[in-house]
Parts: C-alpha cells; structure tokens; sequence
C-alpha cells in the first residue's frame, strides 16, 4: 500500500493547476476560473453561493474570483429577483467564448493526463477519485 497517496494526490492536483494556468494565457480565468465558468454554461442564472458549493469553494474565496471574472468580462452579476441580498451569475459573451477555450484545453489535458493507461485503468482512476469524493463529502 502506497502510504503517500495524500501527498502525490495533491502535488498532481498542483500540477493540473499549474498546466491550467500556464495555458490560460493572459485572460486571468485560470484553473479555478475556468471552474466557475464551466458551471454557469450548464447553469446560466446562476446564484453566488450554488456556484461557490458546485466548486466546493468558500463564500470569501468564490467572491474575489467572481470579481475577477466579472473585472474581465467573463461573466456579468445581477441582483436576485427573490432576496435583495443574493447575486446571479451568467457568462457574457466574451465568457462563453473563455468556455470553449476551455474546453479544449480540458481535452488536451485529458489526453495529457491519460497517456499510456487503458480504457480500464482510467475506469479504476475513475472510480477511485470518486470514491474520495463520496468518503470524504
């Protein structure tokens, strides 16, 4: 048994982080950008904090992100319609062109990343990334 999985989990997490962001150029929407900006394509209209638990991010380090995005044009806020309090998200135009740029550095990530393992060893890494997840929640 690999007794550092902890640790070689997070250095390979920092190193996805770093080759996001490497890529990202100089838009500024970054590995933790590009997650919120994931989301709203599936969830347009989206309220601050469901985007922030969707990332299990925390309210402050969601924030100063959305704030980035929305400096850069990424994504626009709105006011809640319900509760004055809360604020909407949605990708403006220039953010669903980030989107697909995104995308396709997602892929060749992927292909990056799954170099050299099978269908199956992917299906196990799958599973196990998964099962982290569910445990841990």
């Amino acid at each position: 048994m690999n007794n550092r999985l902890v640790f070689d989990l997070m250095t390979a997490e920092r190193s996805v982080r770093r080759w996001i962001d490497a890529r990202s150029g100089d838009s500024g929407i970054g590995a933790a950008g590009a997650g919120v900006l994931f989301h709203l394509a599936g969830h347009d209209d989206a309220l601050v904090g469901d985007v922030a638990a969707a990332l299990c991010a925390s309210p402050s380090g969601i924030s100063g992100l959305v704030s980035r995005l929305e400096k850069g044009g990424f994504v626009a806020k709105a006011p809640d319609a319900g509760d004055a309090r809360a604020v909407r998200l949605s990708l403006t135009p220039a953010g669903r062109e980030a989107v697909a740029t995104a995308k396709a550095v997602v892929r060749e990530l992927n292909a990056e990343m799954s170099e050299g393992f099978d269908a199956a060893e992917m299906a196990v890494v799958s599973r196990w990334l998964g099962h982290i997840t569910q445990r841990l929640a």
